[in-house]
């Protein structure tokens, strides 16, 4: 298992935001609900793929080698301090500063740590990886044949 870079993991990220602003510019407390329900599982999605991830080519795995599956569960422990920024976003006034800090110690926390694990990790005890790609499998040489001359 070779961990996620912290660039990968970004451009990942900022296609799972992308979805996310799309999903609360639904109507009313649809929005809501969707962008925060979207936020907590998507993890969980796709084989432990969010969108983002799926389309980079990284995913969740637990982080002890003997761990079970990233379930659901996981998804919402490691994505919950995500989902209080997003909250945060929401007070007026207060939370366009709010929010910011929230992420930007989770941000920190990947940082500074040796592992690129950032808060919602540590808690769910998970880690992002690249994810496994096959082989590349090639055609088998022809055998040469000696020129007959």
């Amino acid at each position: 298992m070779q961990r996620a870079d912290l660039i990968t993991r970004t451009v990942a990220g900022f296609v799972d935001l992308l979805l996310i602003i799309g999903l609360s510019r639904l109507p009313d407390v649809i929005g809501f609900l969707s962008a925060t329900g979207y936020i907590l599982t998507r993890d969980g999605l796709f084989k432990h793929q969010s969108i983002g991830k799926k389309l980079i080519g990284i995913r969740v795995a637990a982080s002890e080698p003997d761990g079970l599956l990233v379930t659901y569960r996981e998804s919402i422990i490691r994505n919950a301090p995500l989902a209080v920024a997003y909250l945060l976003f929401l007070i007026p006034y207060a939370g366009w500063l709010l929010g910011p800090i929230a992420i930007g110690a989770e941000c920190l926390a990947a940082i500074g740590d040796e592992k690129g694990m950032r808060i919602g990790d540590l808690i769910a005890r998970t880690v992002v990886v690249r994810e496994a790609s096959d082989p590349v499998r090639t055609m088998p040489e022809p055998e040469q044949q000696p020129d007959a001359d």
